[in-house]
């Protein structure tokens, strides 16, 4: 058996080898010890045997050399010296008398050396004795001694001595080490090598130690010990056997349940990531800990500046947002839950109203935190009340037009008999003043009846390329020429502005009206800034309005303003803030301004400030190149003739058309339905008596649909001319596509049906 887990043996030297090198080390330091005390003790007493033999050669000087260095006997006295220098360690002798050489010995390796020299030498011993005799000095001897020999001798000494110990010592380690190698080295490196593999997992290793001694005892021990490893890893293994079947399982089980969360994690994360709504996390401290994309595209924040901070930054003020908690708390605590709205305050400044909805997220031991769902809902509010202010217009827009086309029946009769009595009255009657009275109040009731329709149904605009900066200029000069105060008009208009598809007559109406509301405004006089500028919108920057180019309109008064409470009602029909009287105050204006910029796809916004004047903004769909212009109308009276068809179901304005008809040279037949009117007319064409034109209204109650009916006389003669006389004006625009030759708006003159029936007839 092998066990998985390994440690590395200790490396460093064998006990032997450090036990050898110990030993070694000990007896080299004995021995060197021992050599020192013993070559010490040599030459301690080699040195006093010197000394010794020095004080025998001064003793016998002084005993013999006194009577010959009296006499001055040369020859005994170099005697003498011979028998001092007999001494192998004197080296040179001499005797001295008052200082001068009476005779010396010295031993031929050292002739040709004085006694300085001798002195100069470490080894050398330089010594004198006094030569007297009867008390008195006679003379000196000087002796000099020679260590070298008693170096030598020590030396030999020492180096015998020292070479009988070391024989001895190595003796004593060649056998210590065979004993101790024998009994313990041995032994001891069996046990490691045994105790290395149990270590590496060979558990079935045998220790073959069999001893008495404590090493033998340590080799049972590492053998039941092995045997309990042995006993103990096969237990442990079934185990991990048994473990790991139990953690493969666990694993399969939390690989399965982690492949599940990463998908509900990723799910979660691509919701978040989606959602169309802000979320954000708010912890039990008031915190925000999490926020999605959304949120922070809401509220102009990054990350970084919303987590870990309040949502007291969303709000304008302390006390708004103190306000707020204690609004949403209770709820919070009670259900769990809560749905609020609320203004909230983005980062660059601008407050947006957003629905809130709160939801507590619980945990163990209390409150974890509540997770908030943001959506901006300033769009969504200003749209649907665009959509209620339009809604209102379009109820309102029906009962006007109902009104102004019933009126407009009735105001027809009168001007078509006020015309012809015109005719049928002499110059010089009295008579023709009442109808000139009549048919000016009879002119102001079509202009009524014009606006009510133009709001009713918002006459569709016939759309041309025109310059919007002259139509706009002379406009305004118009209204400032006319007025009776002191009006300056000021025109911010720049070189590059873009085109403008629009219809010239309507946007001059709109401007016409925007500048009377203007000097109306301005009793006192003042300055209106007339200011053009191209403009490109984003998705969602302008509420009402598709992304693309437009050209911005502004006008801005000095005049008196509007209240507040006002503004959302300025645009309503017959509502007005000023006096009425018969030029001002009809109430109609502005409303019908509105609608002319609805139709034009565009947009109209107003601001106002009490006491410093109004600044209405027009939006109008740009052009990338120039159009063309609407085409002019000239206005003919020649006299005609010719059957014509006349089909209305209005008796009285039948007979009226009729009689007009007859008046400018036509002869007219009246009849009341369509499919009446196509059997007279497929008659007529049949006997060879066509009919030179149609004049029908194309919104005759209980009729055929108008445009089948058109078509129904196409099939009876393609070369029909149906002239469309009616007073919405809606059903008139783009009348050659829907298969009528001309057009006339109700109620007209006499003048005006004749240009048209010329138009047709070519007579």
């Amino acid at each position: 058996m092998k066990s998985e887990n390994k440690e590395a043996p200790r490396s460093g030297k064998s006990l032997s080898r450090r036990f050898g090198i110990t030993l070694v080390i000990v007896v080299t330091a004995i021995l060197i010890l021992f050599s020192a005390v013993v070559g010490w003790y040599n030459y301690a007493g080699k040195e006093a045997e010197l000394q010794r033999q020095l004080g025998q050669a001064l003793r016998l000087a002084e005993t013999s050399l006194p009577e010959a260095v009296w006499k001055l006997d040369h020859r005994s006295i170099n005697d003498i010296l011979r028998a001092i220098l007999s001494n192998d360690a004197v080296v040179y002798v001499r005797v001295l008398v008052d200082d001068q050489l009476v005779a010396n010995q010295v031993r031929p390796e050292y002739e040709g050396e004085n006694l300085d020299q001798f002195g100069d030498a470490s080894s050398f011993i330089v010594s004198s004795a006094a030569i007297r005799r009867d008390g008195n000095q006679v003379g000196s001897l000087q002796v000099v001694m020679s260590k070298n020999a008693i170096y030598k001798e020590l030396v030999s000494t020492t180096a015998g001595v020292v070479g009988l110990l070391l024989l001895l010592i190595i003796a004593i380690l060649v056998t210590s080490m065979l004993i101790l190698r024998h009994f313990i080295f041995r032994p001891l490196a069996m046990l490691e090598k045994s105790a290395k593999r149990i270590a590496e997992g060979h558990l079935e290793t045998q220790i073959t130690i069999d001893a008495d001694d404590e090493i033998g005892s340590l080799a049972s021990t590492l053998r039941i010990m092995t045997r309990r490893l042995q006993e103990s890893f096969e237990q442990l293994e079934q185990k991990v056997r048994e473990r790991t079947a139990d953690l493969t399982e666990a694993k399969l089980a939390a690989e399965e349940t982690s492949h599940h969360l990463s998908v509900v994690g990723a799910e979660l994360q691509a919701l978040l990531d989606n959602s169309p709504v802000g979320i954000v996390f708010v912890d039990s401290k008031g915190l925000i800990k999490r926020a999605n994309q959304e949120m922070m595209n809401i509220t102009g924040y990054g990350s970084d500046e919303l987590i870990g901070y309040t949502p007291r930054l969303h709000h304008a003020s302390d006390e708004a947002y103190k306000k707020m908690t204690e609004k949403v708390q209770p709820l919070l605590k009670r259900w769990g839950y809560c749905a609020i709205q609320a203004v909230l305050k983005r980062k660059d400044g601008a407050e947006i109203i957003c629905q809130l909805h709160g939801r507590v997220v619980a945990a163990e031991g209390g409150l974890k935190g509540v997770v908030w769902s943001v959506e901006d809902i300033s769009n969504r509010i200003r749209m649907e009340n665009e959509l209620l202010k339009t809604k209102k217009q379009e109820s309102i827009s029906v009962l006007a037009g109902g009104i102004a086309h019933d009126f407009n029946n009735i105001l027809f009769a009168v001007m078509g008999n006020i015309s012809l009595a015109e005719r049928l009255a002499e110059e010089s009657s009295p008579i023709r003043d009442y109808l000139q009275a009549a048919h000016e109040a009879s002119i102001r009731a079509k202009e009524l009846t014009v606006k009510l329709l133009n709001f009713a149904v918002g006459a569709e605009p016939v759309k041309a390329t025109v310059s919007l900066p002259e139509l706009v200029r002379n406009a305004v000069e118009l209204v400032c020429s006319a007025s009776h105060n002191k009006i300056q008009c000021n025109f911010e208009i720049p070189e590059d502005l873009w085109a403008v598809s629009m219809d010239k007559e309507q946007i001059s109406q709109v401007i016409t009206a925007l500048m009377q509301n203007a000097e109306q405004s301005m009793s006192g006089g003042g300055t209106v800034i007339i200011s053009l500028a191209n403009k490109e919108l984003v998705n969602d920057q302008k509420v009402g309005l598709n992304p693309g180019k437009y050209v911005k309109i502004c006008l801005a008064d000095e005049g008196r303003g509007i209240e507040a409470q006002y503004l959302d009602k300025i645009f309503d029909p017959y509502f007005s803030t000023k006096e009425k009287d018969s030029k001002k105050g009809a109430g109609l204006g502005l409303a019908i301004v509105h609608s002319i910029i609805n139709k034009h796809e565009g947009r109209i916004t107003v601001e106002s400030t009490p006491g410093r004047g109004t600044t209405f903004t027009l939006y109008l769909p740009a052009l990338p190149t120039d159009g063309g212009k609407a085409p002019n109308r000239t206005t003919i009276l020649p006299s005609g003739k010719g059957r014509v068809l006349v089909l209305d179901d209005d008796i009285a304005g039948r007979d009226v058309v009729c009689d007009m008809l007859i008046h400018i040279g036509y002869s007219p037949q009246p009849v009341n339905d369509g499919p009446a009117a196509m059997q007279v007319y497929r008659e007529a064409l049949e006997g060879g008596n066509p009919f030179v034109a149609v004049v029908k209204d194309p919104a005759v109650p209980g009729s055929m649909e108008w445009v089948a009916m058109v078509a129904g006389f196409r099939e009876i003669d393609p070369q029909v001319k149906i002239i469309a006389a009616c007073a919405d004006d809606s059903v008139l625009q783009d009348f050659a596509a829907s298969g009528f030759c001309n057009t006339i708006t109700k109620p007209y003159q006499l003048l005006e049906l004749n240009r048209v029936m010329v138009e047709v007839s070519g007579k």
